[in-house]
């Protein structure tokens, strides 16, 4: 057997060779969509600074790859002021140019979307059509957007209560299929904590996987010292990782 043999890099890190993992998340993501999976996205506001990486996950939306979504204020907001202004805090989302009173952008965004009442009204009003959030509102796919402490604004549709939010979170991380964790230490760790390691599909058990995605070795080594043994972990720019995705995907 192989029980006593050594061998290097037995941890996943930023030298881990993840050509197969990808294959094999391509494999999956379309297995699950052909046989009705739940596939279920936990965002971090990276992807959401960065034209193509938005993009790119609006279009796995739109070609049925994401049941539900998951993330704070900050993904919600910088998305749509993307949408709204072409900024994510105020920098440009394809030059990275900062732009005059820029700061002041997600602010204008916030307060133009409270003053709608809702995403959606702010979307119609507004005309609004691209963006990750856009995308899950024209394609009826729910979101769950989980308040902080230092969040600012929030968002209308922002959920104040963290036990409210997690009950929200709960009714999608129970009927996952697959979780897939991008660039958010504290929601990847929620999430993970409250999606269970099976589900039952049409009477059947299976696995339910999940996947934590980031740039830092320790945050995507973080859910698993938490409990989520069945992860697979990623070290990786979020960026790359979503257009990979959306390019390997029909």
């Amino acid at each position: 057997g192989n029980d006593d043999v050594f061998g290097f890099r037995s941890s996943r890190s930023r030298e881990t060779a993840y050509s197969r993992d990808y294959d094999e998340l391509y494999d999956l993501l379309t297995y699950e969509k052909e046989h009705d999976g739940n596939i279920v996205w936990v965002l971090g506001p990276a992807v959401s600074f960065d034209k193509d990486a938005r993009n790119a996950v609006a279009s796995l939306i739109e070609k049925g790859y994401v049941q539900g979504l998951l993330a704070g204020n900050a993904l919600a907001t910088h998305d749509l002021e993307g949408a709204y202004l072409s900024t994510a805090l105020g920098q440009d989302i394809y030059t990275q140019e900062s732009m005059r009173n820029g700061h002041y952008n997600h602010l204008d965004l916030l307060n133009k979307v409270r003053e709608y009442g809702s995403i959606p009204s702010f979307i119609e009003g507004e005309e609004i059509d691209n963006g990750i959030i856009h995308a899950c509102v024209k394609n009826q796919v729910p979101y769950v957007l989980s308040s902080s402490i230092r969040d600012d604004g929030p968002l209308p549709e922002v959920i104040h209560s963290a036990y409210e939010a997690q009950d929200a979170m709960r009714q999608h991380t129970r009927k996952a299929t697959t979780l897939i964790c991008l660039a958010t230490q504290l929601h990847t760790i929620a999430a993970g904590n409250m999606t269970p390691s099976f589900t039952i599909k049409d009477g059947v058990v299976r696995n339910v996987f999940i996947y934590s995605v980031d740039i830092s070795e320790f945050v995507v080594n973080k859910l698993r010292d938490r409990g989520t043994l069945e992860v697979k972990t990623l070290v990786t720019n979020v960026q790359d990782f979503v257009v990979h995705i959306d390019q390997n995907l029909k």
